[in-house]
């Protein structure tokens, strides 16, 4: 619990913390003589405050009327208890206020466009952050919005509304506010990620690395420089990961726009670098006097804009390495190398591209790589950007004090795990594992032994200068760390190969008992034979035959609504569902299924499988089939599928045949609705016309269908185990570890 003695707290903190509206703050001051005077305080210029613990005290004399009592707050609770417990900082998460703020916020939908919505809300999480005079009322909070954004951005209804929010849930220290800025800016990168000139926002845990390769070199930088700043998150990032003790660094850097430079220097300064300093340009463009800062910069941290297209004047200035032609990539390589000090380090963001193109990026490449600039290239997952799924890599630069002899290459591109569709995150153990290798290189305990699966390492190996002439300067970290072949398995111990040779004999006998199976399944047909029908083909059904609906031989039943039945789940705990990936050979694929716990399949009951349902697609690939079988039994099918249950069990194998027909096929694809996905709704599959032969006749076409099913499932399991019993084999065969009889 927070000392109460030494806090001070504004009307508007008062309001937040006792879960009221700012104007009944307003109204306890001027009805009671006893609420607690303001007192002076110097951090708070032009704005009243008031100790936490007088406020708490009083506060604690009201007790919170039954009709607004929140819940879990018993009989007899006081606006003290919940001021005292606002105050202990733990109740505010940040997490939890960024929804609540963007839903209130989605109410002005329409006024403003996506990306000036998202500045406003930086704007006003910055602006509660740094001037406690502006929460006093909407007027002048937006004044001194105006003044931050350097523009009107929104009315006076959308501020004071979201004004409220902040009010009343919002958070109370500069600490709390640079949590929610952090993740609107998130937020911001994901969604509106590609901006003027084609920025790519830098995830956190990218930037964290390259702050923590940095660090192990040159631990206390005096100057940390972003040529390329966007909303300064790579910066916020970077100063994170340097020590508590110590000066801090003189930060600085250039923002591409003018929107970048106001969300660069709000976030800088809410992260404590309030002296950053930030200027608006393009630092490759314009004349070259030298660099700005003649001694040079201990780190400079950049991700540039990819594959930028360089106009003609800038093509022709004199260049370090060499003229980069039309590719921004290597001239922002060859800038960062003009701002660095002797033996300072830069980490730059590169596309995979720029470590193997040819021509004069090669050329540049090559030269420097001998001239000692390059230190480190490390190879990220793909997916790490909202807006691109190219994978990337860092490369660490220096500038040479002594000539450097090799090139070190780490391999983190299987790093990573997937937090969305189609996003990737590193974990702070990625993260450790890539620093790890770095760190073992530069103190010169590189490991040179294999690592064990699971031992959270990474690929790493240090190459000689004479080596990379020979692959023609190549910095791509995923093949130059690749293991040689091993011509010998180094799984060769006696037992381990007694092993294998019990699996390969399994896979022999259950080859044979597949084959038996087959033999004795015969031809489904071959006592009588398919015969023609002579009479009865035309306009007329043949006799006995007749037309039914759909409908009226089956029950039809679509899946469960919500994408998240279909989801990958492979746990193998609770109750399997089926996907359509699943429906494979008119039958279900064991391994095709989802699964949902036992709890969830309570509510899905009506969603059962029974021996002699038939499932079909609905969505997608219109009208794949499959018979469900006493193994499927009590399994749910999912969102995708329809279940047709035949009044009659009779029906089912008949029923899957007919659907099969091309005739039917075309049926259900014309009546399908969609424009980028198709689908067929269960109104249109009651009316679907069947023809239905006698009893009799449909069991022996049932019959028959089904033996060849199971012969078609006798097959493809025969392919897959005459699959793993060549590749068993082969194996233990080019491996020298066992050897064929001799004779023949």
């Amino acid at each position: 619990m927070a000392d109460l003695g030494r806090l001070v707290v504004t009307r508007a903190d008062i309001a937040r913390l006792a879960g009221v509206k700012r104007p009944a703050v307003a109204n306890w001051e001027r009805r009671h003589q006893d609420f607690p005077a303001p007192v002076p305080s110097s951090g708070h210029s032009g704005t009243d405050v008031f100790r936490a613990d007088e406020v708490a005290a009083w506060l604690g004399r009201r007790t919170v009327p039954a009709n607004v009592r929140r819940e879990g707050e018993l009989a007899g609770t006081t606006f003290g208890d919940r001021f005292r417990a606002g105050l202990d900082r733990g109740k505010f998460s940040a997490q939890d206020f960024v929804p609540r703020l963007l839903a209130e916020a989605d109410r002005f939908r329409g006024q403003l466009a996506p990306a000036e919505n998202v500045l406003l809300l930086l704007g006003l999480v910055y602006t509660w952050g740094t001037s406690p005079a502006a929460r006093a009322s909407a007027t002048s909070l937006r004044t001194v919005l105006r003044t931050v954004l350097d523009r009107d951005v929104a009315g006076h209804e959308q501020v004071a509304t979201l004004a409220e929010v902040f009010g009343h849930q919002g958070p109370g220290t500069r600490a709390e506010c640079a949590a929610v800025f952090d993740l609107l800016v998130d937020r911001y990168r994901s969604e509106y990620g590609r901006r003027e000139g084609g920025e790519l926002f830098t995830p956190k845990s990218v930037a964290r690395t390259m702050a923590r390769i940095l660090s192990i070199a040159v631990p206390r930088p005096r100057r940390v420089h972003d040529p390329f700043c966007r909303t300064g998150e790579v910066l916020t990032a970077t100063l994170a990961e340097l020590p508590e003790s110590g000066i801090r660094p003189r930060v600085t850097g250039t923002t591409p726009s003018s929107d970048a430079l106001h969300l660069a220097t709000m976030n800088l300064t809410l992260h404590g670098a309030e002296d950053a300093v930030f200027h608006l340009g393009m630092e490759i463009e314009g004349p070259r006097d030298g660099s700005p800062w003649p001694s040079g910069i201990d780190w400079i941290v950049t991700n540039p804009p990819f594959a930028q297209r360089l106009s003609a004047s800038e093509e022709q200035r004199t260049w370090r390495y060499g003229p980069p032609g039309s590719r921004g990539d290597f001239a922002w390589l060859q800038h960062v190398m003009d701002q660095l000090a002797p033996g300072g380090r830069a980490a730059v963001v590169m596309p995979e591209g720029a470590g193997f193109i040819g021509g004069r990026a090669g050329r540049i490449r090559g030269a420097m790589i001998e001239d000692g600039a390059v230190e480190c290239v490390v190879a990220l997952p793909p997916q790490l950007f909202a807006t691109t799924g190219i994978p990337v890599n860092i490369w660490i630069l220096t500038r040479p004090v002594d000539r450097r002899e090799e090139v070190l290459f780490i391999d983190g591109s299987a790093l990573g795990s997937m937090t969305g569709p189609a996003l990737r995150e590193l974990s702070e153990g990625d993260i450790a594992a890539v620093v790890d290798a770095y760190t073992a290189w530069h103190h010169g305990t590189e490991r040179t032994g294999s690592v064990p699966p699971g031992a959270g390492a990474v690929a790493s190996r240090a190459l000689k200068l004479g080596e990379l002439r020979d692959r023609d300067y190549l910095l791509t970290p995923r093949s130059l760390t690749a293991p040689e072949l091993p011509l010998v398995n180094p799984q060769g111990s006696e037992q381990v190969i007694a092993h294998r040779m019990e699996r390969l004999e399994s896979a022999a006998a259950r080859l044979q008992e597949l084959s038996d199976n087959l033999e004795r399944s015969g031809n489904p047909w071959r006592e009588t034979g398919p015969r023609a029908v002579t009479g009865g083909i035309g306009s007329s059904f043949p006799s006995g035959w007749r037309k039914e609906r759909l409908g009226a031989l089956a029950e039809i039943t679509v899946g469960p609504g919500g994408r998240r039945r279909d989801r990958a789940d492979d746990t193998g705990r609770g109750i399997p569902v089926v996907r359509p990936a699943a429906l494979r050979g008119h039958r279900i694929l064991h391994k095709g299924v989802t699964w949902v716990t036992e709890d969830e399949a309570k509510s899905l009951t009506r969603y059962r499988l029974k021996p002699g349902d038939v499932v079909m697609t609905r969505t997608g690939t219109l009208g794949r089939c499959a018979l469900v079988t006493e193994a499927e039994e009590g399994w749910i099918f999912g969102t995708h599928l329809v279940r047709i249950r035949p009044s009659e069990v009779a029906y089912a194998d008949y029923l899957l045949g007919f659907l099969e027909r091309p005739e039917a096929q075309s049926w259900i694809s014309r009546r399908a609705r969609g424009t980028a996905v198709r689908s067929v709704a269960s109104k249109d599959l009651h009316d679907l016309p069947v023809l239905l032969p006698p009893r009799a006749e449909q069991r022996k076409i049932g019959r028959v269908l089904n033996t060849l099913d199971q012969q078609r499932q006798t097959h493809t399991e025969l392919i897959a185990a005459l699959d793993a019993y060549r590749a068993e084999l082969v194996d233990l065969l080019t491996s020298g570890h066992i050897s064929l009889p001799t004779g023949e």
